[in-house]
């Protein structure tokens, strides 16, 4: 069966949701130097006789896209704003995780400049990189990270928005693969 019509109609799914999880991402400073979530989001559309697969990639923030768009919920117990971000997230960064090297690496993989006491760039030694590392991670755990929901949100709505067009071309499809059939 050839779904021509269905393969358009996911295709312009995949589209929608990019484009308004990449503008999401824009309007909330979540693009950095290196823009890998931002230039990795994309998304393939694949027809074969009796099924269309619509599968979203996430470049090489493949590890970490769902902390960007859920969040990171904080305990607490914290000087500033007064407020904790990442409410209604189903993730928590604790303290053990600074203790693991999760923050370290992410240190040492993004094009981050680290500054001293003085306010002056300072090199990326492995004492600098880790004394940053339990300064980041302390706040993460503690104030938690903003949800953006750049996927979840442009997701559900474009599914709901579309989804009479996705039904209708599978139904012309269908229709006329019935045709073929009948016909011969």
């Amino acid at each position: 069966m050839e779904l021509k019509n269905t393969i358009q109609a996911m295709q312009k799914l995949g589209g929608d949701v990019v484009k308004e999880g990449k503008y999401i991402l824009k309007k909330d400073n979540k693009t950095t130097s290196g823009n890998s979530l931002y230039n990795g989001f994309d998304y393939e559309v694949q027809g074969s006789a009796d099924s269309v697969t619509l599968t979203f990639d996430f470049g090489r923030a493949s590890d970490y896209w769902m902390f960007v768009d859920e969040g990171v919920k904080g305990s607490g117990g914290f000087k500033g704003s007064g407020r904790m971000r990442g409410q209604g997230s189903p993730f928590r960064f604790r303290k053990k995780n600074i203790k693991k090297g999760v923050v370290e690496k992410w240190i040492t993989n993004k094009p981050l400049r680290l500054r001293g006491a003085k306010g002056r760039f300072i090199e990326k030694t492995r004492a600098n990189i880790k004394s940053a590392a339990f300064l980041i991670g302390r706040a993460i755990a503690q104030r938690g990270l903003t949800r953006t929901q750049f996927f979840s949100r442009p997701f559900t709505k474009e599914l709901n928005n579309q989804m009479d067009l996705i039904l209708d071309a599978f139904g012309n499809d269908y229709e006329k693969q019935l045709e073929l059939v009948i016909g011969k």
